[in-house]
């Protein structure tokens, strides 16, 4: 410590005596100088930083639009299994209904909803009856064309 106040003695001497203010003046202006320089380099070192954050900003969001834009696609191959899945769960409740069905009732209902679902799943089978049916409609209508013309 009075090492500090000899030093800081000597200063107010050298201050006080003219040739000290100069001293003390470039001391200031030097530390002024180089906060300065330190402030510039801190603001450069900050651009450089916000240039390199905005680059990578930039390419995670490109790179997250082609995974977006993959996984989409994936989804999209992956749809008809989906609704395959979904058409299998619908044919184990059919099944389920039929076993666990109580009463006459109960099972002829199960039936009629199990023997609809086949017609939607294999619409060639559905086909073939809609067919049949619209034939023998169309011969009725006509019968009773007939039959009332007469």
């Amino acid at each position: 410590m009075g090492r500090r106040v000899t030093g800081a003695v000597e200063l107010v001497v050298a201050a006080a005596s003219g040739g000290g203010g100069t001293l003390i003046f470039q001391g200031v202006a030097a530390w002024w100088k180089s906060r300065t320089e330190m402030r510039r380099d801190d603001r450069e070192a900050d651009a450089r930083l916000e240039a390199r954050r905005d680059k990578l900003t930039f390419d995670l969001l490109d790179a997250a639009g082609e995974w977006g834009a993959a996984l989409r696609s994936e989804l999209a191959e992956l749809r008809p299994i989906i609704a395959r899945v979904a058409h299998l769960d619908e044919a184990l409740d059919h099944i389920h209904a039929l076993l666990h069905a109580e009463g006459e009732a109960e099972r002829r209902a199960a039936e009629r909803r199990a023997k609809a679902f086949l017609r939607r799943m294999r619409p060639e089978i559905g086909d073939l009856r809609n067919s049949a049916q619209a034939a023998t409609s169309a011969q009725r209508v006509a019968r009773d064309i007939e039959e009332a013309g007469q």
